[in-house]
């Protein structure tokens, strides 16, 4: 399991969180979903090909309205996403007929074959599975977001006939286009970092922004794992050393960063007018490029071309 997976998992199982987000995505931010509601739940599902058991990343059971809530983290896309939530969600609905099976040992059947048959009783019924992707990449998920796209039905078929395959999809959330000030938590920031990962100059003004001093490890370790500021991760958890000191650290990091590509940005310039200079003198680009040992666009560069 990669640091991303463990550190986003953590982060996300906290039930306050996991509900502001929830409630967000599904419920346009209405309080449906309540912290002190949430049960996290542990699955493991078996591999259908001898591979290894399948994980629920963040599993929570609403125990007031009886639905569960499956939150899968990704940092790349997955073409195969609907077919792996719908085989998620097959497994655990065969899962909870087990448990109502086993509930129903010595019991009188009342309905006889069709009941054994049906392994349920009329009266039983399942809890509903609701999965919420969250895509922690940048920019927007490349991935299959419904079971139809993962088709290819000729056009014949389409037109002579209503043919209805059932279909499998999923709610998406794209880190990068969330509006981060919809949320009162740390999710704020969280998704602010991301979504200025990119930046320098924007995300230095929040890692010194008064809310960033104040957040908590546990929400830094998940910032500076997923913006790739890994240095930050162990010095906050090891040394316990305040935020604005980890976040000062940081921003260090950057800087020096930034001096590096300055650095290497000078010396390719520097090259660039050197073999400018050789071409101005009349010298062939083939003997320049056996010369100065050059790439071929470097010299396009130098030629102005």
């Amino acid at each position: 399991m990669g640091k991303k997976d463990t550190v986003g998992k953590i982060y996300f199982r906290d039930t306050v969180r996991f509900a502001e987000l929830i409630n967000s995505v599904l419920y346009h931010g209405e309080k449906i979903l309540l912290p002190e509601n949430l049960v996290p739940v542990e699955r493991e599902y078996p591999s259908l090909f001898g591979n290894a058991d399948k994980h629920r990343d963040v599993f929570m059971k609403d125990v007031v309205y009886h639905i569960l809530y499956s939150l899968e983290l990704e940092t790349e896309s997955d073409y195969s996403m609907p077919e792996r939530v719908m085989v998620y969600d097959a497994c655990e609905y065969e899962q909870q007929i087990c448990k109502l099976v086993g509930s129903h040992k010595g019991d009188v059947m009342a309905d006889g074959y069709r009941e054994r048959k049906s392994r349920l009783k009329t009266e039983d019924v399942l809890m509903p599975v609701v999965t919420v992707v969250l895509y922690l990449g940048t920019d927007h998920w490349e991935g299959r977001k419904q079971l139809s796209e993962l088709f290819r039905i000729p056009s014949i078929i389409q037109r002579i006939t209503d043919l209805r395959i059932p279909e499998y999809d999923f709610y998406l959330a794209e880190a990068d286009y969330v509006n981060a000030k919809d949320y009162e938590t740390d999710l704020r920031e969280f998704f602010q970092a991301l979504q200025c990962r990119k930046d320098k100059k924007k995300l230095n003004e929040l890692c010194h922004s008064e809310r960033f001093h104040n957040l908590e490890p546990e929400a830094v370790q998940a910032i500076a794992v997923h913006i790739d500021r890994k240095r930050l991760m162990p010095k906050v958890k090891m040394e316990g050393i305040e935020m604005c000191q980890a976040f000062d650290e940081l921003m260090e990091d950057m800087k020096m960063e930034g001096k590096e590509e300055g650095i290497k940005e000078g010396e390719r310039r520097g090259r660039i007018s050197i073999l400018r200079q050789m071409l101005e003198e009349g010298m062939e680009e083939s003997l320049v490029l056996k010369i100065a040992k050059c790439t071929k666009e470097e010299l396009a560069v130098a030629a102005g071309r």
